[in-house]
């Protein structure tokens, strides 16, 4: 009997989990459609405007991220989180208070934040030494208002657990961005140069004065997509909303009336605070971790300049023959305005080409780092410390195990990687350096996460400040004298800092054993075996895509056969992967685990 009634519960817990799985592969889907068409934007993009384009549309972006993060990032999971519990009690009306509540709050901040960014557009652009920023910090102000809004009914539909409107308002999002923000790019890369020109831009002749301002046109155009995008999908959103809303009204007869309780309003001040309260945490977590991004923003360009000597590195990017050359001479750029445009060039350069490739592999991260909050979440939940242990174990092993051979495999291949997308490779120092960076950010994903299914929240936040205040000392000191390429070392030190903080705190809490063979040297020893094979490969092959590809192909199957070898993969870690049961066994037939 008490075998039949656990069963029973296992099994309406499944259901939930199952549920819950259903929702985070449309949302996990979702994003990786995101980051191809990112991809398939970026790519062009950079080949279209140059680094120094590309640095320009970073820096509008990076502003427009961290002012949105600061907005908006912990509201959704708020009003998730608020909704849900409103539908739980059968109470449709709070459901629907806490959502209109929380959407005139957002609507404030995110006026007042496209505001701010439009207004004080030149002193943000000078702050990170990029003056030509502006003009595209001011095209993308007003998304700070749209994304507001459109985060706001996000919550509300992930409240009521339909993740369609999410993941369908995130993919036009990011089409939108990347159509009309290429269109936007190509029409001013397309205007006419004519240097005796009376005024800096013609629209109607399409004419400019220098390739300088049309390069600062183009990225402001291409910025000006994300704003589009930005309305596109509050838009849709909306129209979702609207229509579920008339749905509603026509099955209103089918609901059951209120109780006393229900219709005893609460008092939206009562929900406004509630809402903060629970925001405010993780508008302070996600604050933070981007805070590698804009400390590189507001470093980088300013120590560049404080020594010259740094840009003989890079020089091949400058001479004649250069489009940067050609600006240069153009534009008369001599001095210290020519160091502060070369500065631009390699922060582009740096950020649009090797920060792009080192953030590829990371969302697969990411999705991990989702999917293990509800698992030991649950398992506390039901008070099964010794479960919740072992996922946390298998989740911090899963981690090395996919982010080893990313940092080494790109490390190693990186020239070939960059020339397989880009139109050159000349960023493929910076990338072998900051590829290595990609295995203590991969444990930083997944030890935040665990720490917050523990109710640490707070203890992520402190960490990164720790290693954020460590790279910000770093590339004070070091980049005027390793140039471009102390950016990377300094982001290494900072995730390395944070996840041995992270891992040392989940030790203690989780009462768990860290084994090192097991979780840190097994995997290790697999990647470093591929990343060899793979640098006798480069070494070997001459360079082209098709061989490129050939190269991550042969050294995934190295990597693989490795990792089977070495006994780095172990049972749980499959147990807790979709079909897990049945590749399980698979894999115990032919002895490849245990």
């Amino acid at each position: 009997m008490e075998k039949t009634e656990a069963t029973k519960v296992e099994t309406k817990g499944g259901s939930k989990g199952s549920h819950f799985m259903q929702g985070a592969l449309v949302l996990g889907i979702a994003s990786l459609i995101v980051k191809i068409i990112g991809a398939v934007f970026k790519i062009p993009l950079i080949n279209l405007i140059g680094d120094d384009g590309s640095g320009y549309f970073n820096v509008a972006y990076q502003i427009y991220t961290f002012m949105f993060i600061v907005a908006t990032a912990g509201f959704p999971i708020a009003i998730s989180k608020m909704v849900a519990e409103s539908m739980a009690r059968n109470d449709e009306t709070d459901a629907k208070r806490v959502f209109q509540t929380a959407i005139s709050f957002l609507a404030v901040i995110g006026l007042v934040g496209s505001i701010i960014l439009f207004v004080f557009a030149k002193q943000l652009a000078g702050l990170v030494g990029i003056p030509d920023a502006e003009l595209g910090i001011k095209a993308i102000s007003p998304a700070v208002f749209f994304v507001s809004l459109a985060s706001s009914m996000r919550g509300y539909f992930q409240g009521r657990q339909n993740m369609f409107p999410t993941a369908g308002s995130e993919v036009i999002e990011s089409s939108g961005k990347m159509v009309i923000g290429l269109l936007m790019a190509s029409f001013f890369m397309g205007m006419t140069i004519v240097p005796n020109l009376d005024k800096v831009i013609d629209f109607v002749t399409r004419q400019v004065d220098t390739a300088h301002m049309r390069t600062v046109y183009a990225s402001a155009g291409a910025i000006f997509g994300v704003t589009a995008g930005t309305l596109l999908s509050f838009l849709l959103l909306s129209v979702i909303y609207i229509c579920l809303a008339i749905g509603a009204k026509r099955h209103a007869k089918n609901i059951a009336p209120m109780t006393a309780a229900q219709e005893k309003l609460r008092p939206k001040r009562t929900i406004l605070k509630e809402l903060i309260m629970i925001a405010i945490p993780i508008t302070i977590g996600a604050s933070v971790s981007s805070l590698t991004t804009l400390i590189d923003m507001t470093t980088i360009s300013r120590r560049l300049v404080t020594n010259p000597n740094v840009f003989n590195e890079y020089a091949f990017m400058f001479e004649q023959g250069t489009s940067f050359y050609d600006k240069a001479v153009g534009a008369g750029w001599t001095g210290a305005v020519l160091d502060s445009q070369k500065a631009s060039t390699l922060y582009g350069m740096y950020t649009g080409k090797a920060l792009t490739m080192f953030n590829l592999p990371l969302t697969l991260v990411v999705a991990l780092g989702m999917s293990i909050v509800p698992a030991i979440s649950s398992a506390l939940a039901r008070a099964r410390k010794g479960e919740a242990g072992s996922i946390t174990e298998s989740a911090i092993r899963i981690a090395m195990l996919f982010g080893a051979p990313c940092a080494i495999g790109m490390s190693v291949l990186s020239s070939g990687v960059l020339g397989l997308l880009f139109s050159d490779d000349n960023a493929h120092v910076v990338l072998s350096i900051l590829s290595i960076a990609i295995i203590p950010v991969a444990v930083v994903q997944v030890t935040n996460a665990i720490l917050q299914s523990y109710g640490k929240v707070y203890y992520p936040v402190v960490n990164m400040l720790i290693g954020g205040a460590a790279k910000v000392i770093f590339n004070y000191i070091a980049i005027p004298y390793l140039g471009i390429d102390g950016a990377p070392i300094g982001t290494f030190i900072c995730y390395l800092i944070i996840a041995v903080l992270n891992t040392v705190q989940i030790v203690r809490i989780a009462n768990i054993r860290f084994k090192p063979l097991d979780i840190l040297i097994k995997p290790l020893i697999a990647a470093g075996v591929m990343g060899v094979c793979g640098y006798f490969l480069s070494g070997i092959l001459p360079t082209s895509r098709v061989l490129t590809v050939l190269e991550i192909l042969i050294c995934g199957i190295i990597y693989v056969i490795m990792i089977f070898a070495v006994r780095a993969i172990k049972r749980e870690d499959i147990m807790n992967m979709p079909k897990g049961e049945k590749i399980a066994g698979i894999l115990e037939k032919f002895k490849l685990i245990k």
